[in-house]
């Protein structure tokens, strides 16, 4: 009987707009974006940030996954967490440029040794593209892609032809 009496109060007002509140960049997250902009400028490689707590990490992951340009991952290794930047936007054209100059010339060019993950970029971008093949060869640091020239038939179907 007593909960009947009691008039009901709204708990929130559900009309008034949720405001996030985006935190302050400190000066060390600040300067680790300046450097890494600055060193990642026409580079095709990753670069690693060491040494970040969690929070500034996550400051650091957000700036650069703002633009299609750049991919954020965080590592651990041992007791510690490393964040990489993936030019992903600088990998995609030096991909296409090579894809280019390997229809022109006609010939097969292997690309520089590349960790996994840039590997899986060049070949997901380049999977699409008419003419050209993409492989990994190599062992462990030396594992590279190669783009070779497709002429004629593919041969998926090249194969089907032949075993009929």
């Amino acid at each position: 009987m007593q909960n009947e009496n009691r008039e009901k109060r709204p708990h929130k007002d559900k009309n008034r707009p949720f405001r996030v509140r985006h935190p302050k960049m400190d000066e060390k997250v600040k300067r680790v974006i300046s450097e890494t902009e600055s060193s990642m400028a026409g580079n095709i490689e990753s670069y690693e940030i060491p040494g970040l707590n969690a929070f500034q990490r996550k400051q650091v992951h957000q700036h650069f996954e703002k633009t299609r340009e750049y991919k954020a991952k965080t590592y651990r290794k041992d007791e510690e967490y490393i964040l990489k930047i993936f030019p992903i936007g600088q990998l995609r054209r030096f991909a296409e440029q090579k894809a280019q100059e390997v229809l022109m010339k006609g010939e097969a060019e292997a690309l520089p040794p590349m960790g996994a993950y840039e590997r899986f970029v060049i070949h997901d971008y380049l999977k699409e593209r008419g003419g050209i093949h993409t492989e990994s060869y190599g062992e462990g640091a030396e594992r590279h892609i190669e783009i070779r020239p497709i002429f004629g038939r593919t041969p998926k179907k090249a194969k089907r032809r032949l075993s009929r």
